[in-house]
């Protein structure tokens, strides 16, 4: 309690774990949270929560509600799994993939990670994963950094077709993306104008700084993310 009240005046460090995929990673407390940071950026339940919180705000908790399964690619240690289940009360299926065995360590150690009933974990690399599985989902969400990178699997047409033959005909997918420079933004661009004929993609620019996300809906629900 004496350090959860110290916590808002300065972090605590409380574990670091070094990872072969990852890097460093530390728990701090922060402002009487937990968080899991890697090198040069929050991991979960910092910033990125906020982020996806906003995403999940645009689609509109009613409508997420509504759904029966969920598939998360890039889980870390489930910030926002805990959003999902906390505030927006969804109590359909979750499956999250997460590449890093220590992140997922570290989610179940100090976040409850294993204590969530309708979770179900995966830790295999994304792209194996959407080309192994036969579950089908309503709404995918994608969040995979490698430290503060994006991998450029990401942006290849490949991965997101294959993720196409996952969704349900009503299914969204909801694309985090980190915009720091003119070249990242160009390849959001690129990104955009090739899908633009399958989805009607919502651009959300400048979430919590650096942050860009691309809300991609099938045009028959093309309602989602309008206002």
């Amino acid at each position: 309690m004496f350090r959860r009240i110290l916590s808002y005046i300065f972090p605590f460090s409380l574990y670091q774990k070094e990872s072969m995929v990852s890097g460093t990673l530390s728990v701090t407390l922060l402002n009487g949270k937990k968080i899991l940071n890697s090198p040069n950026t929050d991991y979960s339940y910092g910033k990125l929560q906020q982020v996806l919180r906003f995403g999940l705000q645009q689609i509109g908790f009613d409508l997420i509600r509504e759904q029966k399964k969920i598939l998360v690619l890039g889980l870390a240690a489930g910030s926002v799994v805990e959003t999902l289940i906390k505030e927006v009360k969804f109590q359909g299926q979750i499956h999250g993939v997460e590449i890093d065995p220590e992140v997922i360590a570290i989610g179940k150690q100090f976040f409850d990670l294993d204590k969530v009933k309708n979770l179900q974990l995966f830790i295999q690399d994304a792209q194996e994963y959407i080309k192994d599985t036969k579950d089908k989902y309503d709404f995918i969400i994608v969040d995979i950094f490698q430290d503060d990178q994006m991998p450029s699997f990401l942006f290849a047409p490949s991965f997101f077709l294959q993720l196409n033959t996952l969704l349900n005909s009503n299914g969204v997918i909801l694309f985090n993306t980190i915009v720091k420079n003119k070249l990242q933004a160009q390849r959001n661009e690129r990104f955009v104008q090739y899908f633009h004929e399958k989805y009607q993609i919502t651009v959300f620019s400048k979430v919590e700084e650096e942050n860009q996300l691309l809300l991609l809906v099938k045009k028959e629900t093309s309602h989602i993310g309008e206002k």
